[in-house]
């Protein structure tokens, strides 16, 4: 099994190429819904401040690398060649994988401006995204704090994300079809 992990800040596109190479064939697993479980889990709404507060719990907790730790098994539990893991967000993160998977495993940096970022926050309207500026540099300093750019500079391979949607995904898959 070979597992790609996408990394990068929040509104990158992390999401929307996992969702774009999700099918049948490859499985998809989300380490943010791994911490909003855990938000629910203890009887919390899934608002930015209580997911940003349960995945600093865990992570002061168990480690930087503790919403990987969680999400392996469910990685592990997939019978696909392939398999993608959307949203990692630090370097130890990216260290227990490759731990776990070896060479198997390949992580893809996706970049994108704040600017960018931004606009596509205002427009999609998760219930934890930023709903204002300061917001949404808070939630960047936080994800700083977890090795982000450390994560996204280190990578096997980098995308950049600004242009339309059908150049992002023809990227992608040039990108996926030389890791098979």
């Amino acid at each position: 099994m070979k597992v790609i992990g996408f990394v990068g800040r929040q509104a990158s596109g992390k999401t929307t190429a996992a969702k774009f190479l999700k099918n049948d064939e490859i499985p998809v697993v989300r380490m943010g819904d791994t911490v909003r479980n855990e938000t629910r889990e203890r009887g919390l709404e899934p608002t930015i401040e209580n997911i940003g507060q349960v995945a600093n719990e865990l992570r002061q907790k168990n480690g930087l690398e503790a919403i990987a730790e969680l999400t392996i098994p469910e990685i592990k539990d997939k019978k696909s060649n392939l398999v993608i893991i959307d949203g990692i967000r630090g370097k130890k993160e990216v260290d227990r994988f490759r731990e776990e998977f070896d060479e198997k495993f390949i992580s893809i940096a996706i970049k994108s401006s704040q600017k960018t970022r931004f606009k596509r926050i205002q427009e999609r309207k998760r219930s934890d995204d930023a709903a204002s500026w300061s917001e949404f540099i808070e939630k960047e300093e936080r994800e700083d704090s977890w090795g982000l750019d450390e994560a996204i500079e280190t990578a096997d391979l980098k995308i950049k994300n600004e242009n339309s949607l059908e150049t992002f995904q023809d990227q992608l898959t040039k990108l996926v079809e030389g890791i098979k």
